[in-house]
């Protein structure tokens, strides 16, 4: 028997479960307004940049829906869309990054070609932000996992298909502990974090010129590099 040592939660990830559990146990209920991004830093005694790092994930799941000019509001309340056994399941499994990898494969290369059908403006351009906040990542060598976990994420978003956002809510825990392990492993290898970096910027451009064979492909080809390197 072979215990590892527990990892350090970050600041924003103990704000993301806070609100869950509040939501779990009906403290905060669907339509109810969050304080200010102000108060929330205050109450929680952590920065604001962590406290908008984690409504930014809540609103990624689902869970929040931010109204410019009126507030940030609870939109989801349903425990199994926040906590579903598969998760659970996932999260107890041995060995599970590889096979997480080849489930996103399913998910996520329809999902980049309904992105580069039904994305918004407000989408691309969020994905472009994020694009931009992964090259400066890159370039300071940093490791960027909650910027790849956001990216995959909003593209889900972009498709405008509410199942396929829910599906991607059941292994999101598990997905941005994969995604963490995956960026610490293949960054060992010099030239890695470049390339990811191309490919995550190649599907963002195939679904901003609405390319939908090319977004489905470059996506393809992300995952399954980052399968063939893992293995490795």
């Amino acid at each position: 028997m072979e215990f590892k040592p527990i990892q350090q939660q970050k600041i924003y990830e103990q704000i993301v479960e806070q609100i869950k559990v509040m939501i779990t146990e009906g403290n905060l209920k669907p339509g109810d307004k969050l304080p200010a991004e102000r108060v929330l830093a205050e109450n929680l005694n952590v920065s604001r940049a962590s406290v908008r790092e984690a409504l930014s994930a809540l609103h990624l799941l689902g869970i929040l829906e931010i109204k410019p000019g009126e507030g940030t509001f609870i939109k989801q309340s349903d425990v199994n869309s926040i906590i579903q056994p598969l998760a659970l399941l996932l999260l107890m499994e041995r060995d599970t990054v590889l096979e997480i990898l080849q489930v996103r494969k399913g998910l996520e290369v329809e999902s980049a070609g309904l992105a580069a059908i039904n994305a918004t403006d407000d989408d691309l351009k969020k994905l472009g932000k994020i694009i931009d906040d992964m090259e400066r990542q890159m370039l300071k060598s940093a490791l960027g996992e909650f910027t790849d976990w956001e990216f995959h994420f909003a593209l889900a978003h972009a498709t405008r298909n509410s199942l396929l956002v829910r599906l991607m809510n059941t292994i999101s825990d598990t997905m941005h502990k994969s995604i963490k392990i995956n960026r610490e492993k293949l960054f060992k290898k010099e030239g890695n974090q470049q390339a990811l970096f191309r490919q995550h910027l190649a599907v963002y451009e195939a679904v901003k010129n609405r390319d939908v064979e090319m977004a489905r492909l470059k996506m393809y080809e992300h995952l399954t590099y980052a399968e063939e390197e893992m293995q490795q």
